[in-house]
């Protein structure tokens, strides 16, 4: 099982964590560019992709059903309606489109937060925090694959305690 992790930054010149799960075997490293994450991918060529990044916005109002369900749960959401956030789900929409030509991939949004207050992972070695919020991702993956998971309308969380 191979599995992606993102924590998609908003705009290709930030840092964008990246962290493959396969095996016990864990990769993590700082990407920017589209074309470099697409790259990594097509020559990773995982089960899945789990995406931090809201993937829609909201039919209406400011919040989608699961990001009210996860502020139900008492986890700080952003609004995809908020301007910096508009951009972040501009790119993962245009992502996930490139992503959706590869054959046999699964595409996720995953909520990190949630995976670190319900599995009990520290950030370890050299990590980055972009780092570490893209295995955060991987392992929220890993869970989904292995149907350990939740599924709150859309964003993905392991299996698990029901409030943050």
């Amino acid at each position: 099982m191979k599995v992606v992790g993102l924590d998609l930054a908003g705009k290709q010149e930030n840092d964008t964590g990246f962290c493959l799960i396969q095996g016990s075997n864990v990769r993590t490293e700082t990407v920017k560019s589209d074309i470099e994450i697409l790259e990594l991918i097509k020559g990773i060529d995982p089960d899945l992709v789990a995406i931090d990044a809201p993937l829609s916005f909201p039919e209406e109002g400011m919040y989608r059903d699961c990001d009210e369900e996860l502020k139900d749960r008492g986890y700080d959401v952003l609004s995809p309606n908020f301007p910096g956030m508009r951009v972040l789900v501009n790119r993962a929409r245009s992502l996930v489109k490139k992503l959706e030509e590869m054959d046999g991939l699964g595409i996720i949004e995953v909520f990190p937060r949630a995976t670190e207050k319900i599995l009990p992972v520290k950030k370890t070695g050299n990590m980055t925090e972009d780092e570490f919020d893209g295995f955060l991702c991987a392992l929220t993956g890993k869970k989904y694959l292995r149907d350990e998971h939740e599924d709150l309308d859309g964003i993905i969380i392991p299996e698990g305690e029901k409030d943050g």
